[in-house]
């Protein structure tokens, strides 16, 4: 396939901005090689033996960029060239048949086609632009007389000729970039489309593949709310069971958003839900250790990583490993004390970062009939409304503590609706994982 060939392929195609550049620049060489030949014989029909003899200059000049334009990767060097024949030419005719003849309308163009033609290199387009505009404007707030003797109408075919020709190569490119803006419009359109189909249809899959029977389990009560920031979410939440036994449960954040965390978290669920039964004689802070073994092993170059809570459930207590995750919140129905688990520096470290150095250790709480545990991911805590105010940790426990002691499934709605009518109208800008554990 030729160049020509290539070029109306990725014409018809999206082309690409060089491509977009060569067809330009190549169009505009062609015509102004095209407009020296028919103004040279002009010159010869007129009599005015300076510029006629000057065209042949003109006439190599463009013949010569026209053959070099398909080959090259830059067109600044041709284009300078060109920039300096073009002034010279222009100001020469205006010197020789006068202002009206508007030879100076095409200078006007030297400053706009740099932009299109130097592609990445805009930079050098600048210089271009301010030099020709303010020769435009020297000379089009000038009236120059005609200094030779050539016939009014004559002097008006050519004014017309030259204001038609730039006026053309600016329909020209206008058109071009017209048809380029359409195809990509249509293009992001058609794949904005399926994506969104492919995505609506990821989540389908990852809802059905989280889903998980709750209502039967023995001795707990259990409620979650979970809303992904787009149609895929990031935040995993998984209940390990064994019949109506709850053995334990746990919350995960995998880092980034949408399709490619989406795919992490349905990896991860199923090495979390292997480990956490593999190894029912560990202490859980040995699972957790397996775990981002496994995940550093099995997601290969993937960049993701994931923090989270994980729990286990015994008869009167509870086993808990945080793996740089927010803080739960735990409530003693005893004492009436609903406060933060204290974190200290018992655990260090997320999950998935290979190299990096993790220290994880099993917190034991004793967890009686009432008491609960409310776990959730940061982007609760990091939902922001129209001040550009968190919500925060403060008023999280304050949406907590407002509906403690209530139906599980009561205070996840009263905490979802909580943060949501903080928000206002401003968008999540994460995925919203709540759980309630009530024993």
């Amino acid at each position: 396939m030729d160049w020509k060939q290539k070029l109306k392929y990725n014409l018809h195609g999206l082309p690409s901005s060089y491509q977009r550049a060569k067809l330009v620049a190549l169009f505009v060489s062609i015509c102004s090689l095209l407009y020296h030949i028919a103004i040279c014989i002009f010159f010869k029909f007129i009599n005015i033996t300076p510029m006629f003899y000057y065209n042949f200059v003109s006439i190599s000049v463009f013949l010569t960029i026209s053959i070099l334009i398909p080959r090259l990767k830059s067109y600044i060097a041709v284009y300078l060239v060109s920039f300096f024949e073009i002034i010279t030419h222009q100001l020469m005719a205006e010197y020789f048949l006068g202002s009206y003849t508007s030879f100076h309308s095409i200078i006007i163009l030297l400053g706009l086609l740099p932009f299109i033609i130097f592609e990445n290199k805009k930079r050098y387009a600048l210089p271009i632009t301010i030099i020709s505009s303010i020769i435009y404007i020297f000379y089009s707030c000038r009236n120059i007389e005609a200094r030779s003797d050539v016939e009014q109408s004559l002097l008006y075919i050519v004014r017309c000729m030259n204001i038609s020709i730039t006026v053309f190569i600016i329909i020209f490119v206008v058109l071009i970039y017209t048809h380029v803006v359409d195809k990509i419009e249509s293009y992001l359109k058609t794949h904005s489309d399926t994506l969104e189909n492919e995505i609506k249809m990821a989540a389908v899959i990852q809802q059905n593949f989280f889903r998980q029977e709750i209502d039967d389990i023995k001795k707990y009560e259990v409620a979650y709310f979970s809303r992904p920031m787009v149609g895929v979410s990031g935040d995993l939440y998984d209940f390990y069971k064994t019949g109506e036994k709850l053995d334990g449960l746990g919350v995960f954040d995998v880092s980034g958003h949408g399709i490619s965390s989406g795919l992490v978290t349905m990896l991860v669920k199923n090495i979390i839900h292997q480990e956490f039964y593999n190894e029912k004689e560990s202490e859980l802070w040995e699972i957790v250790n397996k775990i981002n073994d496994r995940v550093i092993a099995e997601k290969g170059e993937i960049q993701n990583y994931l923090t989270g809570v994980l729990v286990r459930l015994y008869e009167e207590q509870i086993e808990l490993v945080d793996a740089g995750h927010p803080a739960p919140i735990i409530y003693k129905k005893e004492t009436g004390e609903c406060k933060y688990v204290e974190l200290g520096k018992k655990s260090v470290g997320v999950i998935g970062i290979a190299g990096f150095p993790v220290y994880y250790e099993s917190m034991f709480y004793d967890f009686q009939d009432g008491d609960e545990l409310i776990l959730f991911s940061d982007g609760v805590v990091d939902i922001k409304n129209e001040k550009d105010e968190y919500f925060g940790k403060e008023r999280l426990l304050e949406a907590v503590k407002l509906n403690i002691g209530k139906a599980a499934a009561e205070q996840v709605s009263f905490i979802a609706n909580s943060i949501y009518s903080f928000c206002g109208k401003r968008e999540q800008n994460d995925d919203l994982t709540i759980i309630v554990l009530k024993k």
